[in-house]
């Protein structure tokens, strides 16, 4: 047989590393899902273009001759420069997802309105939020935006921001007869009251501040008030906005509002403190380049 001087098909290069690896035409027809006989046939193509044989058929046993022993690694890097050249041909030119887990209130009044400059710097990446109550596992998630934290070894924590807890209404309420002017004013309106306040107690993490708390720090008897209970912190706000009553208010959360005026702060010597929010992700990540520019991004804002 005359050697040919053109390189052989990919593809017959790629059966023949499999081959190589197994010394079996049946292991290797089962990862590249073709037939033996299909395997078999690329093989003597190849021998054929080459000019010289890469196997010994025994009974029922392959064996590399000397030709095929010396082209096996050369096959095999080139197979992986090029499967590594593709990869990271991929990375640069497709989009990728970094996959945010978080408080549904807090990606509702505090991440959405400010994504879109990280978007602007970053258009390369696509966040995927997963706005859910409690703690996230990593499983579908790249990091967690938390409130609160619990210590694990497993897991990067950067802390971003205190919080303070305080009182808050809507401007309307300032103007009746029960305007705040006395801390007694209060018994006067409806409390908003936020079902899901201790829903990281069950974590062991911490206990939020709620109204028993404020009726202490107050000095005042509400337990004759008119109340008004939701599910979700940015329902709690968006009720006192409408006018609906007094909340107590996150800081996090009602800092857009507090600046447009919608919302204004009653009685702001009365302040308590929530553990604040912490960048949570695991540390086998540490490197994550995707994760590595939305930590950057998230700190920066946080400030």
């Amino acid at each position: 047989m005359q050697m040919k001087s053109k390189l052989p098909p990919l593809n017959n290069l790629h059966t023949f590393s499999i081959a190589a690896k197994y010394l079996s035409f049946s292991k290797a027809a089962d990862e590249l899902s073709i037939s033996q006989a299909a395997v078999s046939q690329q093989i003597r193509l190849l021998e054929q273009r080459l000019g010289f044989d890469l196997f010994y058929r025994l009974h029922k046993q392959l064996k590399l001759t000397e030709q095929g022993i010396a082209l096996q690694n050369p096959v095999n890097s080139a197979l992986d420069k090029i499967s590594n050249t593709l990869d990271e041909l991929r990375k640069n030119t497709e989009k990728s997802i970094l996959t945010i887990s978080i408080l549904p209130s807090l990606a509702i009044k505090w991440l959405i309105p400010r994504l879109s400059d990280f978007n602007k710097q970053h258009p390369d990446i696509d966040v995927h939020i997963n706005a859910h109550l409690g703690l996230s596992d990593f499983k579908n998630d790249d990091l967690s935006i938390s409130f609160g934290h619990q210590a694990d070894e497993r897991l990067e924590a950067k802390f971003l921001m205190d919080e303070a807890m305080f009182l808050v209404a809507s401007p309307k309420l300032l103007t009746g007869k029960y305007n705040f002017n006395k801390i007694s004013d209060i018994k006067h309106h409806t409390l908003i009251h936020d079902s899901v306040d201790c829903v990281f107690e069950a974590y062991g993490i911490f206990v939020e501040p709620g109204w028993d708390d404020f009726a202490k720090l107050l000095d005042v008897n509400i337990k004759n008030n008119k109340e008004l209970t939701l599910n979700q912190s940015h329902l709690v706000v968006q009720a006192a906005i409408a006018g609906q009553g007094v909340a107590i208010a996150r800081s996090a959360l009602v800092a857009d509002d507090l600046a447009s005026g919608q919302l204004v702060r009653i009685y702001k010597d009365k302040v308590l403190k929530s553990p604040g929010y912490h960048l949570v992700y695991p540390k086998s990540r540490i490197n994550n380049k995707n994760i590595q520019k939305f930590e950057k991004w998230l700190l920066s804002i946080c400030d």
